[in-house]
């Protein structure tokens, strides 16, 4: 009887090992969700709005929850520098692909003439666009052989244990 009930938590600890690596992969996808929006209203703000980028930062940091984005609300001293630290410290649950395409903004915001930094805006959405696309069509892919093979090995792991 200890026996069955030890083997079941051991597949269950197995599977529920593969669902949080499923709901890591749904984090790093909504992260870059959310990184879209932000671009999309730095680039609307940039257009429209007369910001410096610290107000910039402040109006479209201040509603994200996806992550901890205080580190980018909170930027005074240099720029780029500031906005590379709070890269850094905010964007460790991300897509490091996607990290690093939003992180080149600190190369150009508030640094060039207004049509270069929307170019540049543009290009970086469009970059962890098309690598949330690629995650979310991985994931729908990979979702059963996760959850498979968490059971699975779960399964091996009792048997060897036998």
């Amino acid at each position: 009887m200890i026996r069955l009930l030890l083997n079941s938590a051991i597949v269950i600890s197995c599977f529920l090992i593969s669902l949080e690596k499923l709901s890591s992969e749904r984090q790093k996808i909504q992260i870059a969700k959310e990184l879209e929006s932000v671009i999309f209203q730095l680039e609307a703000l940039i257009k429209y709005g007369s910001y410096d980028v610290y107000r910039l930062c402040e109006c479209c940091f201040a509603d994200v929850t996806v992550f901890d984005a205080g580190s980018f609300v909170e930027i005074k001293d240099s720029f780029s520098e500031s906005f590379l630290e709070a890269c850094e410290k905010s964007l460790d649950n991300a897509d490091s692909s996607t990290k690093s395409a939003f992180m080149k903004i600190a190369d150009f915001l508030g640094m060039f003439e207004l049509d270069m930094q929307i170019i540049g805006l543009e290009s970086v959405l469009e970059e962890i666009k098309s690598r949330r696309i690629s995650m979310e069509n991985d994931l729908a892919a990979k979702k059963k052989l996760y959850l498979c093979l968490g059971a699975f090995s779960g399964i091996v792991i009792c048997l060897v244990l036998m």
